[in-house]
């Protein structure tokens, strides 16, 4: 499929909303609710990618001969994860019989409960939600500053009639049903900025799932099959900011997204599904032209033109992408940089990385790193380096020249298309048996050339990628006295990358090994499986769900809810995280223990 690029679709969409014909009586429904949401730390552990708890810290060897490298923890004690304030105000316009509106205000603000060393080196509040996408915020209806944020995650007018529906505006578009997995639901990415992908796994990503201007259209071809297609103003994933509670990126290493995104930020996502029925079998087929909204990274130079100098007979200090974090034109607070070869290493391989190979795309793509590895240290390329040992050596020969060093990685978004295929049936047979009204479903992808990031150099792992996922639903009661129980199970695979796309062949490093490759590349495979039982009343549900990675990660979630009216609704939720090893799609959040509560008024 060619790539679509139509840089007006904004102001397309306004033109179509003003354009919609206004009934003499509009009927306006207001909803919502205010929510109170805190997350607290049940474990001793904190998050190592942050500097503030510094994954390791105190003597860390110098394989140089000289003294050791020292580290400092600055021993936060976060107790807190999350403090925050949410609310949502939905207003449902009825314009006519075939107009219809709708447009969802959300405010959220996260109180400063978290520390970081940007608080110990005396700068200002850590930067929560400022991404450098549209201005400074996420998404082009939204506001945003260091703790806060506002946006317009809908606002969009239907129109329907006959056979045709259409819905121009702000909006998310998923596709496919899944609880942790997304196989078919590929036209928007996720904003993980507020409880990264920690809220209750029942809710399917609706709070993440972020949204864009969009055209989406539906024609009913008979009374067995539809055809939808959309073309979307793409809009960029969002990550947990470096320094907050849930980050996933090395504090050290700042994400440009000021440069990545302004290279796609006209772009156009487009896709077109046809959906029917023959006979009891559901089908979908799906093909979609897009920029994938998850970034791919690579290094970007450093700017440091301070150490130039020193570095004369190498080349330029400053094309290189390291700064020296207590030279002139460091970004980071002093010390609050990677330290030597173990620091590094570490820090790599919990990423995804290969912290060897990582070094040796640095040689072969910055002549100033090759020419130094070369003339002070005698390798010779185009693989510098073996083995973590001599990995190290370089990077603890840079550190005892200029201290520890920070660095800047710039976001890809790459160009991709994706195909699926899906099927659903429901069996009958005897009631309350457990095939009686069971829902299965199976749904495949298929993206051609799939690029992935390659330990941050410019040329990115290419591989054909092929993702499945079968998901079994019930309701199933067990007696009498209670509701029905529903239940869920699901099953993934992936080719080629893990849950949140690291590619298989990078993972399983640790300081002293190079990456195994997770279940030796042969493809990433998980299940999962959620509980919901009411109570009598139903006032109070029950919640287990449960997600485990083959590779040794897991997540477990148990959860009881509580409503004893329309108004009110306390929730609380516990998150269970570990990991045996860096080749688990949980390890960078396996320290995230955490007790969750919930507590909402609806209006």
């Amino acid at each position: 499929m060619k790539k679509t690029t139509l840089t007006k679709l904004p102001a397309v969409v306004s033109a179509g909303l003003l354009a919609m014909p206004l009934a003499q009586a509009v009927e306006v429904d207001v909803s919502g609710f205010i929510r109170q949401e805190m997350a607290y730390s049940i474990s001793d552990d904190q998050n190592p990618l942050n500097r503030g708890t510094a994954m390791v810290s105190g003597a860390l060897p110098n394989t140089t001969g000289g003294a050791d490298f020292i580290k400092k923890d600055y021993e936060y004690d976060n107790d807190w994860n999350m403090m925050a304030t949410r609310a949502e105000v939905n207003f449902s316009i009825g314009i006519s019989e075939n107009v219809k509106a709708f447009v969802k205000v959300r405010g959220f603000y996260s109180a400063d409960v978290f520390n970081d060393v940007s608080i110990k080196s005396g700068a200002k509040d850590v930067n929560q939600f400022k991404v450098d996408h549209h201005g400074k915020c996420a998404s082009i209806l939204e506001v945003c500053d260091d703790d806060f944020m506002i946006d317009l995650p809908s606002a969009y007018v239907d129109y329907s009639k006959d056979k045709l529906w259409v819905r121009i505006g702000n909006q998310q578009i998923a596709w496919g049903e899944a609880i942790f997995f997304r196989v078919m639901d590929v036209p928007n990415g996720l904003d993980l900025r507020r409880h990264t992908f920690l809220d209750l796994a029942t809710e399917e990503y609706a709070d993440e799932r972020i949204s864009s201007p969009a055209i989406r259209v539906s024609y009913n071809l008979n009374s067995n099959w539809e055809v939808e297609a959309f073309a979307q103003m793409f809009q960029p994933s969002v990550l947990p900011q470096t320094g907050t509670a849930y980050s996933i990126i090395n504090s050290p290493f700042r994400v440009r997204n000021d440069i990545g995104f302004d290279k796609v930020d006209d772009q156009i996502n487009a896709g077109v599904r046809l959906v029917g029925q023959l006979g009891d079998l559901g089908l979908q087929f799906m093909a979609t032209s897009r920029h994938n909204p998850d970034p791919i990274f690579k290094w970007g130079p450093s700017g440091q033109t301070a150490l130039d100098p020193a570095f004369a007979s190498f080349g330029n200090f400053s094309d290189q992408p390291f700064r020296g974090t207590s030279a002139p034109g460091a970004v980071g607070a002093p010390n609050s940089g990677t330290y030597g070869g173990h620091d590094w290493m570490s820090a790599a391989h919990i990423m995804g990385l290969d912290g060897v190979e990582a070094i040796n795309i640095l040689g072969q793509e910055f002549a100033m790193v090759g020419n130094f590895m070369t003339g002070a240290l005698g390798f010779t390329g185009p693989d510098y380096v073996n083995s973590v040992a001599e990995g190290s050596l370089v990077l603890d020969t840079l550190s005892t020249a200029i201290g520890d060093l920070e660095a800047d990685i710039v976001p890809i978004y790459a160009s991709e298309n994706v195909f699926g295929f899906g099927a659903n049936y429901i069996f009958y047979a005897e009631p309350d048996t457990w095939l009686d009204q069971l829902v299965v479903r199976f749904e495949m992808t298929y993206t051609p050339n799939k690029k992935f990031t390659n330990n941050l150099s410019r040329k990115f792992i290419e591989e054909d990628e092929w993702v499945t996922g079968l998901v079994l639903e019930k309701y199933k009661r067990f007696s009498d006295s209670y509701p029905a129980t529903f239940l869920v199970f699901q099953w993934m695979h992936k080719s080629e990358s893990d849950l949140s796309g690291r590619h298989l062949s990078l993972l399983g490093g640790s300081p002293t090994k190079s990456p195994s490759g997770g279940e030796e590349s042969g493809g990433w495979d998980a299940v999962s499986f959620a509980i919901q039982q009411p109570l009598p009343g139903l006032i109070w549900r029950l919640d287990m769900n449960v997600l485990y990675d083959l590779n040794g990660s897991y997540l477990i979630q148990p959860g009881v809810r509580y409503k004893p009216n329309r108004s009110w609704t306390i929730e609380t939720f516990a998150s269970f995280l570990d990991s045996k090893d860096n080749a688990g799609a949980l390890q960078p959040l396996a320290w995230a223990d955490e007790v969750t509560l919930r507590l909402s008024y609806q209006f």
